[in-house]
């Protein structure tokens, strides 16, 4: 760990989740400063950011690099006909939920965007660095 202080109630909550992680290789930093917490590390090959709040409530974890489901690429090639994806991220939420976060570029005009997928391939929302 770099020189981010950590409190132990968080580092418990992190270790819970992910016990096999060497903290040493977990770089910390504020998502919200003062109220939630973001590790970064790898895992498996792919990213992996955490969100842990100040009160020790696991909010999310975002895993880039996975390709999603052939279902919700399915929808998002026919949202998004001319588009290029550069990165899916898998976004799980502490209550079971599931979206993807796909980086998309268009071939028209070079324009960079996000996109959020449910996990049944409904449309949730657009923008630039969501």
């Amino acid at each position: 760990m770099q020189d981010f202080f950590v409190p132990n109630d968080i580092l418990r909550v992190f270790r819970g989740l992910y016990p096999n992680v060497d903290l040493c290789q977990v770089e910390w930093s504020w998502e919200v400063p003062g109220k939630i917490y973001e590790a970064d590390f790898e895992l498996n090959g792919h990213e992996y950011e955490v969100e842990i709040t100040v009160t020790g409530h696991h909010l999310l974890t975002e895993i880039e690099g996975p390709e999603a489901p052939k279902s919700v690429r399915d929808v998002l090639a026919e949202l998004y006909p001319d588009h290029s994806v550069d990165a899916c991220t898998w976004v799980h939420y502490s209550n079971g939920d599931l979206s993807f976060e796909f980086e998309l570029t268009s071939a028209k005009d070079g324009r960079e965007f996000e996109v959020h997928l449910r996990e049944d391939g409904q449309f949730l929302l657009e923008g630039i660095d969501l």
